[in-house]
């Protein structure tokens, strides 16, 4: 007689374990696949090519960080990408102190990389530090000279100083990964600007359009441009078109309501500007203009008004300084309007459309010398325009020199060559 099989069970058993192993196996290898996924997800935002996203705030920190939440949940860490990350979201949402520390934490793991470069440039001119930019910038350029968003970065500080060469060059370097950013042609607009090139400008700025019909900056910029040119119409399209696809952009409805203002359109004006002081209530340049369009429309005292409203938040605007002056000329108040161009020059020494507005005023005021000295001086400030000299002329006619008044004539009329007043003058 068989005995009973013990090994049966025993076999069972021992596949039992088998599968219940392999299975455990398999779980920690799927975990271990799934938090090497995320991993690899959370360091990608930082390789995006720059055509995607050509500006550190343009990075999906954001998602970033919800990846690499994930692999640590699954047991993988990396505590100085975690650091790197957090830099760029603090970054990008303002808070420049604890994105200096992440920073920190990030270089402190590993050191200096032209990355972090960029991003402690990008800290240091959110914080309007720009000399410590301008070093970060460099550091990351030396070690490679044509990373795409040092070039940016670079370009950037350049225009902040105003100095069109440098950005121009950095941009037109950048346009060779870049061309197809819309916001470096914009850049390359304002640079255009800066060294005086009009046409080449607007054609940059067009072309940011060409590449993102939805661009507010560069509609409001070609907007700009074409006011300066004295295109008047074709400025009043490009700032509407801004605030088609921005209803709630200031500069747009400013520019929209000066061109309106520069053409007569006081209706359009009053509308225009009235959406830009809600939108940007404490931007001077916003109440200025409303203080124009009184002026416009013949409300001295409210202009006044609005002029010295201006100027009680914000004394250094010569600009501001002049207009009020002129109100004041057309109000009969001459002292008190010598006083406002002598402010302006205060504030603005080379500002020959003050100069030109004390020496009319002085001359109502009977102090002739200071006017000719004032009017003279205008005339040398701004080289091409007639005005300064039609005064001088009228105030040696007025002494009763007519050899000086007739050579003032005739040096206006080189600047201006049809001007009637000038004509008219030489001819009696």
């Amino acid at each position: 007689m068989r005995r009973p099989s013990v090994r049966r069970p025993f076999v069972i058993g021992l596949v039992s374990s088998l599968v219940v192993s392999l299975g455990g196996l398999a779980y920690v290898q799927h975990r271990s696949s799934r938090a090497d996924d995320a991993l690899r997800r959370a360091r990608a935002v930082l390789d995006v090519p720059f055509e995607r996203a050509p500006e550190l705030h343009d990075l999906e920190v954001g998602d970033a960080l919800s990846a690499l939440d994930a692999a640590e949940a699954l047991g993988a860490e990396d505590p100085t990408l975690r650091h790197d990350l957090e830099s760029l979201a603090h970054l990008k949402r303002g808070d420049l102190i604890f994105a200096e520390g992440s920073l920190t934490a990030a270089r402190h793991a590993d050191g200096w990389s032209v990355e972090r470069h960029v991003v402690a440039a990008a800290i240091a001119r959110s914080a309007d530090n720009r000399e410590a930019a301008r070093e970060h910038v460099r550091a990351a350029l030396s070690e490679e000279p044509d990373h795409a968003r040092a070039l940016l970065l670079e370009a950037d500080l350049a225009l902040d100083a105003r100095e069109g060469r440098i950005a121009k060059r950095a941009l037109e370097q950048l346009l060779e990964v870049g061309s197809r950013v819309p916001a470096i042609h914009n850049r390359l607009g304002l640079a255009h600007e800066l060294v005086g090139d009009d046409e080449p400008a607007r054609t940059s700025f067009e072309r940011a359009l060409a590449l993102d019909d939805t661009f507010v900056e560069a509609w409001v910029n070609l907007g700009r441009s074409l006011r300066a040119a004295g295109e008047l119409d074709e400025a009043f399209v490009a700032f509407t078109a801004a605030t088609e696809h921005a209803v709630g952009d200031g500069a747009a409805w400013l520019g929209r309501g000066l061109c309106a203002l520069d053409a007569g359109r006081l209706d359009d004006a009053r509308l225009s500007l009235g959406r830009a002081a809600e939108l940007s209530s404490h931007d001077p340049v916003a109440q200025l203009a409303l203080a124009d369009l009184a002026l416009a429309e013949g409300e001295l005292d409210d202009a006044a008004n609005r002029y010295r409203a201006v100027l009680r938040e914000r004394m250094d605007l010569a600009d501001a300084w002049v207009k009020l002056g002129n109100v004041l000329v057309r109000q009969g108040e001459n002292v008190d309007a010598v006083r406002a161009f002598e402010q302006a020059i205060v504030h603005e020494p080379s500002l020959a459309a003050a100069h030109n507005g004390l020496g009319a005023a002085l001359v109502a005021t009977g102090d002739s010398a200071r006017a000719r000295a004032a009017l003279e001086r205008a005339a040398e400030l701004a080289p091409r325009d007639p005005n300064p000299l039609l005064n001088l002329a009228l105030l040696h006619e007025r002494g009763g020199d007519a050899r000086l008044a007739r050579e003032a004539w005739n040096a206006a009329l080189v600047r201006d060559p049809e001007h009637p007043i000038a004509l008219a003058r030489l001819g009696r």
